[in-house]
């Protein structure tokens, strides 16, 4: 047991379990979605059970010094269920294929489609976290070809499957 919420007397079993209480608390009072922000912000789950492994978000988001990159990274942020390519980001961006993928590197250190991915996984995250919609649907809302795909990218991002996720980061009924 990681800590004891006993209502007058709380309690936990030491400092990192301390912070799985302060989340307690917070979800206690403002609620799962708050409760999994500042989860992810101090880099725990929400929900720690042994041996569970630690979240965080790091998505690489548009910026400011290449508008051009941060155009097309915006227009595949709003076509994330469709099938991108370099080819489209680079046609958004008004680019050649190789210039947007030299620009595109430098900007966010990562290649264009890694980054789709990476989008991709995070905008699963929402849905995992908030809602009972089968995998399989989610899926096909985020981009992904097919589930396989989906569990293996999602693996790689988060060290972790997206069932075992949703049962980590799924607010209690």
């Amino acid at each position: 047991m990681l800590y004891v919420d006993g209502d007058d007397v709380l309690t936990s079993a030491g400092s990192a379990a301390g912070l799985d209480l302060l989340v307690h608390l917070v979800r206690k009072d403002h609620g799962p979605a708050v409760a999994n922000s500042v989860a992810r912000r101090l880099v725990i789950p929400p929900h720690r059970e042994g041996g569970q492994a630690q979240f965080i978000q790091a998505a690489v988001t548009p910026v400011e010094d290449d508008d051009a990159v941060a155009t097309a990274m915006a227009w595949a942020l709003d076509h994330l269920a469709e099938p991108i390519t370099v080819a489209d980001l680079a046609r958004v961006a008004h680019m050649a294929q190789r210039t947007f993928i030299r620009h595109f590197g430098r900007q966010t250190g990562t290649s264009p489609l890694r980054w789709v991915i990476s989008q991709r996984v995070a905008a699963s995250l929402t849905t995992l976290e908030s809602t009972a919609v089968p995998i399989e649907e989610i899926v096909l809302s985020v981009g992904f070809d097919s589930p396989v795909t989906f569990r293996h990218h999602f693996i790689r991002a988060m060290r972790t499957s997206p069932s075992a996720y949703r049962r980590a980061f799924r607010a209690p009924v």
